[in-house]
C-alpha cells in the first residue's frame, strides 16, 4: 500500500464492485487492488483511496449497511 493511502476490505467482490462504481460516478480517487498479504478477508480484492475520499466512501458504505474494515497507512518523513 502506498504512503498516505487507505484500503477498504469488503465481505465479497460484489460489494467491492458496487462501492468502486459509486466512487467512479462521484469522481473519487479509488482503485481496485488485491488485498495486501498482511490482511485477511473473504474477498481477494479491496479498494485503495486517500483519506479525504476514504471519509466519503465510508459514509457511503455505512449508508448501504456494508461491513468493511478501513486500514490507514500513514507514514512520516524522518530526515537524516
Amino acid at each position: 500500500m502506498q504512503a498516505n493511502r487507505e484500503i477498504f476490505l469488503f465481505q465479497n467482490i460484489r460489494q467491492v464492485i458496487q462501492a468502486e462504481r459509486w466512487c467512479v460516478e462521484n469522481k473519487l480517487d479509488v482503485k481496485v487492488i488485491p488485498v495486501p498479504k498482511p490482511y485477511s478477508t473473504e474477498c481477494g480484492m479491496c479498494l485503495e483511496t486517500n483519506k479525504v475520499d476514504g471519509d466519503k466512501l465510508e459514509m457511503y458504505v455505512n449508508g448501504k449497511g456494508m461491513q468493511t474494515q478501513r486500514i490507514s497507512n500513514q507514514t512520516t518523513n524522518n530526515p537524516g
